[in-house]
């Protein structure tokens, strides 16, 4: 029997996301709301990685116990200082900022296993080639949410060594996105997941996010931020206590708010999303020119 599981999903616990000046959540997803939408696309197995924060994870776990046909696996995607880490199967969180080496110390303390996350993204901090010297057990060749031509194939290439296991991740931000890119596997258990990535048998499946998806989620951060800073203003969302997005807003000042309802303001308004979206798609595509380029003049240096 094969299975899937999306290896890298966040929730609104992954703190915030930069845009120009401006500062909006890296998601609004509700933990408990991916696991159901990860079962309803096929998933036998999500794994919670929010930046730095094991929050969300944990209330995932809690949602799937009460789901059949799903597994929670926890996990984190860290900030070291050399590019991001996944970790899966840790219980403890792993503090952002120390060395790439310290923070697979610290996974292996758990008994957790080390992934590269889009090893040759072109926009999020990223292992490059220091993956070849790195303990690691995976490396993602495909991640959903990297629309460009480079990322993705490049570390396709590098995973032609052999030398660890291929994964599938949505890297979701955006509830509808969950699942659409997932890892293959033997079994249909989050042990069966983890003996599958140590014994190298994984494959990854599925597609990268459409722009329109990648359009959409950016509206919604800024729709669902402005609401909130509303709802905060007249004094609705006294009750929630848990919500860390909630808690970001009520640690604003009112410039703050201003600030932000204008900017999203202005955001918001036709035809700027797609506009932003195209510009993005451009320099994406002169970044991996750019990196093509500086490979084929140093040569072949990688995965030796």
């Amino acid at each position: 029997m094969q299975g899937k599981a999306d290896v890298h999903v966040h929730t609104k616990y992954s703190g915030l996301h930069r845009m120009g000046v401006l500062r909006f959540p890296e998601s609004v997803s509700d933990p408990a709301d991916v696991v159901k939408k990860a079962k309803s696309a096929g998933m036998d197995v999500v794994c919670i990685t929010d930046h730095n924060s094991m929050r969300g994870a944990e209330v995932a776990a809690q949602a799937a116990a009460q789901i059949n046909g799903i597994e929670v696996v926890k996990g984190e995607e860290i900030t070291t200082a050399e590019g991001e880490v996944i970790a899966l199967f840790i219980e403890e969180e792993i503090p952002a900022g120390l060395s790439a080496v310290e923070t697979i110390s610290r996974i292996r303390e758990q008994d957790g296993l080390v992934i590269a996350p889009h090893p040759f993204s072109l926009h999020c901090p990223c292992l490059k080639q220091r993956i070849d010297h790195l303990d690691l057990d995976g490396i993602e060749v495909l991640n959903g949410g990297h629309i460009d031509d480079y990322s993705n194939a490049e570390a396709e290439r590098a995973a032609m060594s052999e030398r660890w296991a291929m994964l599938g991740g949505s890297d979701s931000h955006y509830l509808k996105t969950v699942g659409y890119a997932y890892t293959n596997f033997e079994g249909s258990t989050a042990e069966d997941l983890r003996r599958s990535i140590l014994s190298k048998t994984t494959s990854a499946g599925g597609i990268q996010i459409p722009m329109t998806d990648a359009i959409a989620w950016s509206m919604q951060v800024v729709y669902r931020s402005d609401v909130l800073i509303l709802r905060s203003a007249f004094g609705l969302d006294r009750g929630e206590t848990d919500d860390p997005i909630v808690l970001k807003v009520r640690g604003m000042n009112g410039a703050q708010r201003f600030g932000a309802l204008f900017g999203s303001l202005v955001y918001l308004t036709p035809p700027i999303p797609f506009l932003a979206a195209m510009t993005s798609r451009q320099l994406f595509r002169k970044w991996a020119l750019h990196e093509r380029t500086d490979a084929t003049r140093m040569g072949p240096i990688w995965h030796q």
